[in-house]
């Protein structure tokens, strides 16, 4: 039995491994055509006028692009998106502290979806799953490390995770917490990140007060995911219960 565990687990690392050529392929096309299209299309022009039209808006404009996201979240459409275009539209330090508010509400909102508002139909459609059952197991075994991981390596998107903490029997408080000890970083590297490519690939500047806090909140990030990763490893090679 532990042998066909075993070779089953070991069956999945291929598609895995797929999965994150995929996302790695998608994410430097991303960059190359942007680097492309600085060279070639008046691309500040057209981020300038959608500037403009953000800047009349006042604070509304901010406030409107958190509602926006946290409802894009709600009907499971991917976020990063919507980050990235937060850095263009608001700049560095605004982007940030929006995104960081949106994706803060956006994951308080899909936890109590889960758990008060619509748990009946979130746990008919996931508890039945192998991912959600090692989620489950992994954050009943140690909480801290589990939110924080599956936040940097989701086991599902960002909008379903959030769906699932709902089920799981942590206090909403210790999901806020530990949750926001991935936003914090994730949202840097995210804003800070698109903000410098962007800043690279269309006014061909370097701007070092950019790039340094996306690479410190890279390397965070990375440490979150090993420490996490090897906490996974260690719920998956422990025996289920009877």
């Amino acid at each position: 039995m532990a042998h066909r565990q075993s070779r089953s687990a070991r069956s999945k690392f291929p598609a895995r491994r797929i999965r994150h050529w995929v996302i790695a392929a998608i994410s430097f096309g991303f960059v190359a055509a942007l680097f492309i299209a600085g060279r070639m299309i008046e691309v500040q022009a057209y981020i300038d006028s959608l500037q403009q039209i953000v800047h009349t808006m006042g604070p509304w404009g901010g406030v409107g692009y958190i509602l926006i996201y946290v409802a894009a979240m709600i009907i499971l459409l991917p976020g990063t998106p919507f980050t990235i275009v937060a850095a263009f539209l608001f700049g560095s330090f605004w982007g940030y502290l929006i995104m960081l508010a949106a994706s803060t509400l956006a994951a308080v909102v899909g936890f109590a979806v889960g758990r008060y508002f619509a748990r009946d139909l979130v746990e008919r459609k996931l508890s039945d799953t192998e991912s959600f059952q090692k989620m489950k197991r992994l954050v009943e075994s140690n909480h801290r490390t589990a939110i924080t991981f599956i936040h940097v390596m989701p086991v599902f998107p960002f909008s379903i995770t959030n769906y699932a903490f709902g089920l799981t029997r942590i206090s909403f408080w210790s999901f806020f917490l530990y949750s926001e000890i991935v936003f914090i970083p994730m949202n840097a590297l995210l804003v800070l990140g698109a903000r410098a490519i962007y800043l690279a690939a269309v006014q061909g500047e370097i701007s070092w007060g950019v790039l340094l806090p996306t690479m410190a909140a890279g390397i965070f990030i990375l440490v979150l995911g090993y420490f996490g990763k090897r906490a996974f490893n260690t719920s998956e090679s422990a025996p289920e219960p009877p």
